[in-house]
């Protein structure tokens, strides 16, 4: 029986008011990775409460959902640029204390905010292809094989992540290049839901069942779609149409944590 969890990020007004209806009209639970500076988890935090309750995971997204300073809706105190171990650290440990005021629970997931694992300034060649617009090429590969860090100040945080998570999600891939089961626990790679039709995401289902390998999905908002797709959202109808799906006799929708510990030991 092949093994699909529903993982939302960023704990939107749209994840209580379509995703868990829909979800739970066919007994489906899913992961909501939450980041505590969303005014929606302080606004409704009864329903993020309730939404525990039946069964649903709140997992840890940071405080400040903290991303690379080129991202234009990132501002200097949430840079990662300007984060330090220690800094990250007590961010991790706070946010799981308020959420366990939220859900009761002591242990959660995480996953890394933009699925990005370091902290800290790149060394300079890297900083000059950013600047220069050439972050998205096959240069910037070339820079980290060559060794060219000079000036270098990341780190990964992933070790500070084993400290504190059973299990994390980190990355994503095309379903076709989606390993069966992720080698570390801690970098599971995802599937993108964003911006992909019904048919989009049934094949992907179809491909995971086939294939027999872990399937984890990533959506942020459930809005309608309107004239072109959003890629940082999935069409309600859509959901809909996956979830029907994935209450069939050859799949089993377990939440991240509980996938994590049954599949990977």
């Amino acid at each position: 029986m092949t093994t699909v969890t529903l993982t939302f990020d960023d704990a939107l007004d749209s994840h209580l008011d379509r995703a868990v209806p829909i979800l739970e009209a066919r007994g489906l639970r899913a992961t909501f990775f939450v980041p505590l500076r969303t005014g929606c988890l302080t606004s409704r935090h009864e329903e993020w409460r309730r939404a525990a309750a039946e069964g649903h995971e709140l997992g840890n997204h940071t405080i400040f959902h903290p991303a690379v300073a080129t991202k234009s809706w990132v501002t200097e105190g949430i840079a990662l640029e300007h984060y330090t171990l220690d800094r990250m650290r007590e961010e991790l440990l706070v946010a799981n204390r308020v959420l366990t005021m939220v859900d009761g629970k002591r242990e959660r997931p995480f996953a890394f905010p933009c699925s990005n694992p370091h902290l800290g300034h790149a060394g300079w060649a890297e900083r000059a292809l950013v600047h220069n617009g050439l972050e998205r090429t096959r240069l910037m590969d070339w820079a980290s094989r060559a060794g060219l860090q000079a000036g270098s100040r990341r780190i990964d945080y992933t070790p500070l992540v084993r400290e504190i998570f059973p299990a994390a999600r980190c990355g994503s891939s095309p379903i076709a290049e989606l390993p069966r089961l992720p080698r570390d626990r801690h970098r599971v790679v995802a599937v993108q839901a964003d911006g992909a039709s019904a048919e989009d995401l049934l094949g992907i289902v179809e491909t995971a069942v086939a294939r027999d390998c872990w399937l984890v999905l990533v959506f942020h908002a459930i809005e309608p779609r309107n004239g072109e797709p959003n890629q940082l959202a999935c069409d309600p109808i859509a959901l809909e149409r996956v979830a029907d799906r994935l209450t069939r006799d050859d799949v089993r929708v377990q939440t991240f944590a509980t996938a994590a510990r049954e599949l990977l030991g």
